[in-house]
């Protein structure tokens, strides 16, 4: 943090804590102190710990993990705990614009406190802490730079080294990626996704950068958290696993895979790679190819339709589940210009579009040919 910033926040909690009468401490979202005031008789041993170690202990961290106090509206009471050496405390979320930023800490002894005060001390400290997000050092330019070439696999080692040195990466951080399917409008549902998470407290930083033609948001979340949830947004997004930051080329490679899957399977939204099941296998092998005689014939097809209308009608057509109308308005032709371009497909490749099995078959070979054609392939 900047040290104008720096200042500003121990000016903040300095003067709360005198107008109190009380010990005051500021916490980041991982609990790491940020600032402490002096005291004022009320210390326990826990907050003598903290100041030594400038952060909880991993045991303190996970036991007020399990109080949700991240997702708190208001202030929360905390009871005392023996083994952690702490006594009763209250806690205010620090926010700003509805991202969760820190945790101010006031000691509890029962006298009656100024809540108002408290709380216009939060929203100052959340601006501050705002600021120092964009301003603490984050050289943006160069982390995105870093991601996408630990996505593409080059000299990952010295890579990783200077996130760590960005505190891009960090041992109590775990990172999950999102891709928005090259049809689902660039970066506009990444962001979206990225803002609720963040909202809900299960996002503690992101990036989103460049990959071929993939929109990609990598984030960090907190290893000792819940597993973290992330809302449905519009247009089409793959989610990946929850991994190590070493592994970001994998999760990179499930999360596309499975915004191809959305893309094809079913309506949209947000498709998890773990939910995929033996889908998730064949999308592995999908530079190969399906091969009967009729699939043959239609990959044959696809190769030679240099309009590739036949391709995009046959996968509106299954997208639609064979709901004709449907299909034709989105391809926004008649419904006898339809069924002639689903009849014509038929007689040259022998597929039967009304067979529940044919349909599902060429299904995937159209996500197969989808995924060789895109610039995901050289990563598989």
């Amino acid at each position: 943090m900047r040290k104008a910033l720096l200042d500003d926040v121990h000016r903040i909690v300095d003067h709360l804590a005198e107008t109190l009468g009380r010990s005051v401490m500021l916490d980041d979202p991982d609990l790491a102190l940020l600032a402490g005031s002096r005291h004022f008789g009320d210390e326990d041993p826990y907050r003598v710990s903290v100041v030594l170690a400038r952060g909880a202990s991993a045991e303190a961290v996970e036991w007020f993990r399990r109080l949700d106090l991240a997702g708190a509206e208001g202030p929360v009471h905390v009871p005392g705990n023996e083994a952690l050496g702490l006594r009763p405390r209250l806690c205010y979320p620090v926010r700003c614009n509805g991202v969760h930023l820190g945790a101010l800490w006031l000691m509890d002894d029962g006298r009656p406190l100024d809540g108002d005060l408290v709380r216009d001390a939060c929203v100052r400290l959340g601006r501050v802490l705002a600021e120092r997000g964009r301003a603490g050092g984050l050289d943006e330019p160069l982390v995105d730079a870093l991601l996408v070439q630990l996505v593409r696999g080059v000299d990952p080692d010295h890579v990783l080294d200077l996130l760590r040195a960005e505190r891009f990466v960090d041992a109590g951080r775990r990172h999950v990626v999102a891709v928005a399917h090259p049809g689902a409008g660039g970066r506009s549902p990444l962001e979206e996704l990225a803002h609720r998470a963040a909202r809900a407290d299960h996002v503690v930083d992101h990036r989103i950068v460049a990959v071929e033609e993939f929109a990609v948001l990598v984030a960090a979340v907190r290893r000792s958290g819940p597993a973290p949830e992330f809302p449905e947004v519009p247009g089409t997004v793959g989610l990946s696993d929850v991994g190590e930051v070493e592994d970001l080329r994998e999760l990179f490679v499930q999360a596309a895979l499975a915004a191809f899957a959305g893309h094809h399977l079913s309506s949209g939204g947000v498709t998890r790679w773990g939910d995929l099941g033996p889908l998730a296998a064949f999308l592995r092998a999908s530079t190969g190819s399906v091969r009967t005689p009729a699939l043959a014939r239609f990959e044959e097809l696809l190769e030679t339709d240099r309009a590739g209308t036949a391709g995009a009608t046959v996968a509106a057509y299954l997208r639609h589940a064979g709901d004709t109308t449907a299909t034709a308005a989105e391809l926004v032709v008649h419904r006898t210009t339809l069924r002639y371009r689903l009849e014509q497909v038929e007689a040259r490749t022998g597929l039967d579009l009304s067979d529940g099995r044919d349909r599902s078959a060429v299904q995937l070979v159209l996500l197969a040919r989808d995924v060789r054609v895109s610039g995901l392939a050289p990563f598989l």
